[in-house]
């Protein structure tokens, strides 16, 4: 046999729960307005995750950048040491850059012109 309800007054009665916090507009709007202020605080501001972004970007660029540097820092004390002890390569760049000779030497500059698209060999 089936139980019989009996009606509950209303002092026994538990009170309905309503269905959250965003059940109604002023819910959805305060959540929203919650939400923008944390993307403030947290992603746009000046130690926000943004700006963080961007820093280690450039902390990357510069780590590039110097190891740049320093591989043409290398080369020219490599330059450096070869035109202070090599007395050969020294003479080729005197020759070659500033067109010096030995005393004695004749230097002959050839100068070629270029040509036109009519003449023929």
């Amino acid at each position: 046999m089936a139980k019989k309800r009996t009606p509950r007054s209303p002092k026994t009665r538990k009170p309905r729960r309503s269905g959250g916090i965003f059940e109604n507009k002023v819910g959805w709007i305060s959540g929203f307005i919650i939400i923008l202020v944390l993307l403030q605080l947290f992603v746009f501001r000046d130690e926000g995750i943004y700006s963080l972004l961007q820093l280690r970007q450039e902390i990357k660029d510069m780590k590039a950048h110097i190891s740049r540097l320093e591989m043409e820092k290398a080369e020219l004390e490599s330059e450096r040491d070869r035109l202070l002890n090599d007395p050969d390569y020294l003479e080729r760049i005197a020759r070659e850059r500033f067109r010096m000779a030995k005393p004695g030497e004749k230097v002959f500059h050839v100068v070629t012109e270029p040509k036109k698209a009519n003449e023929r060999r």
